[in-house]
């Protein structure tokens, strides 16, 4: 389904004009939704690869996301939420349990894996209603804490986030160098399994939430 970003003059009217409820319903996504899933992620990945080509997906993120989905979409430790108006997807919510190194104390926490508004949406609250939604399932599972990454050039996001309560505890700093031609780059010596790392929704730069205020009156 294709969806295609509009210039700002018109997002902006979009949000000026978004009804106080567009959204019928929020859902669990089912086995059946994969491909509804699939287009939200993918359009979300391509904004912030607009915003950083770094960013940008993988030749085969489709077949990962699938196994991935597959594998943990009735797993307690998850949550894969689409958000429908009618029977056209606008939105998705993805949570997972996280567990960071044994050397740290305060190792677990609730991830906000990605989190995606339509266009449509924006000025209608659905942002806020998907983030009540992960904070309430942080909460039943025994979490005290929920967390994740904005993208820095990502000022809608980071407005966004701050009016839902959220504040910056952390930065990942970046230096760009030139790589020593031929050399082959070695494996993560963190990773004690084999393909650590390649089927799992890392933490990162997976966040969007669609608004140009900052924070006071609409929110997506």
């Amino acid at each position: 389904m294709p969806l295609v970003l509009i210039p700002w003059v018109a997002r902006m009217t979009a949000l000026r004009i978004a009804p106080v409820d567009v959204v019928a319903r929020l859902a669990p996504a089912g086995v059946s939704d994969l491909a509804s899933v699939a287009a939200l992620f993918g359009l979300l990945h391509g904004f912030n690869a607009a915003l950083d080509s770094r960013f940008a997906l993988a030749e085969n993120w489709r077949d990962l996301l699938c196994e991935h989905f597959t594998r943990t979409q009735a797993s307690p430790a998850a949550l894969w939420l689409l958000a429908w108006q009618g029977e056209r997807p606008v939105g998705l919510l993805v949570m997972e349990a996280h567990q960071d190194s044994p050397l740290f104390r305060h190792r677990g926490w609730a991830e906000v894996v990605a989190l995606y508004v339509d266009e449509g949406c924006w000025g209608s609250g659905l942002g806020r209603r998907l983030m009540t939604e992960a904070q309430q399932w942080a909460i039943a599972r025994g979490f005290d804490r929920v967390q994740l990454y904005v993208t820095a050039a990502n000022e809608r996001a980071r407005s966004f986030y701050s009016a839902c309560g959220l504040r910056p505890v952390q930065e990942v700093w970046r230096l760009d160098v030139q790589p020593r031609p031929g050399v082959v780059q070695p494996a993560d010596p963190s990773c004690v399994t084999p393909g650590c790392g390649v089927e799992l929704l890392e933490p990162g730069h997976h966040h969007l939430a669609m608004d140009g205020d900052t924070g006071r009156g609409r929110q997506p």
